[in-house]
């Protein structure tokens, strides 16, 4: 069977560098205390992980079954380094085990991949044990199992990065599993940024913005047929619409909602992109400040 690939599409902008050395050496210039303006500038750098540099790491199974792959960085012992670690870790729970043991990030993602595909090679034998042969050839195309898995750096400034977690599943049934979660860190302490930058979503003006933004999603997919009511497309009641999984690209704050979680299947991934601007009335001091306010 022909799996089928779901394409999001994201708000994927140019990276934007954000440094101000230039400007606290240029202040320095023939003033008094020169030495330490450009000290503070190293540890200024040093804080926000300006020179933090990434390998992209990909593991794909001989028989292609199982391809993985994420952005992992290259020195650890930051903040931010030791956070975005803990982050694939989390989501290859086999290359957090090995790679606390040799360090050695190359070695554990492999070890992670392989894991993976073990795994799947072995639930695949324990589905096809409960069939007879005569049924296995009518329902093989059930056991072409896969499973791909991208993290990767999106964006990233002087404040915050941001990844993205891709993946597609199948493991038999009608149709796979696709998904994108996004997650942003703050860069200097590598603590991830939440919905704790927000203020007064519950507010009816934030509400009335939120909804008319989710119900465009579902009117540029049903084009002709949309239905105008946003309650027609959920599968939750209306009062019970959440904000959901929030990340952080350049001048947007983009809502994602995974495949169910609120809609149908052939809705996709519904998302909310809002901009700076209109974000700004609903964001704390911290939230301001991330996003050079």
């Amino acid at each position: 069977m022909k799996k089928t690939i779901f394409t999001l599409a994201v708000v994927l902008l140019l990276f934007a560098s954000c440094d101000r050395v230039r400007q606290y050496l240029g202040k320095a210039k023939d003033t008094k205390g020169t030495k330490e303006i450009v000290a503070q500038t190293k540890e200024k750098e040093k804080n926000t992980q300006a020179s933090l540099r990434f390998e992209h790491l990909t593991y794909i199974s001989p028989d292609s079954m199982v391809s993985i792959s994420a952005d992992v960085p290259t020195t650890v012992g930051t903040p931010l380094a030791d956070s975005i670690m803990a982050y694939v870790g989390e989501t290859f729970e086999a290359f957090a085990t090995i790679y606390a043991e040799s360090h050695d990030a190359r070695q554990a993602f492999q070890y992670a991949g392989e894991g993976i595909h073990n795994q799947m090679v072995t639930e695949i034998a324990e589905a096809k044990a409960e069939y007879s042969a005569d049924d296995l050839q009518e329902m093989e195309w059930m056991f072409h199992w896969s499973n791909e898995i991208n993290l990767q750096k999106e964006y990233d400034c002087e404040h915050y990065m941001t990844f993205i977690n891709v993946g597609d599943n199948y493991t038999g049934g009608a149709h796979g599993y696709h998904w994108l979660y996004g997650t942003t860190f703050n860069k200097e302490t590598g603590k991830r940024i939440g919905t704790e930058i927000l203020k007064n979503t519950n507010s009816q003006a934030f509400k009335t913005m939120f909804q008319k933004e989710l119900l465009d999603y579902f009117t540029e997919m049903d084009g002709e047929n949309a239905s105008g009511d946003l309650k027609e497309y959920l599968l939750i009641d209306i009062n019970d619409l959440q904000i959901s999984n929030m990340r952080i690209t350049d001048k947007h704050f983009i809502f994602q909602y995974q495949p169910y979680e609120i809609s149908y299947y052939a809705a996709g991934m519904p998302v909310v992109i809002l901009t700076f601007d209109r974000m700004k009335p609903y964001l704390t001091a911290e939230g301001l400040r991330l996003i050079g306010e």
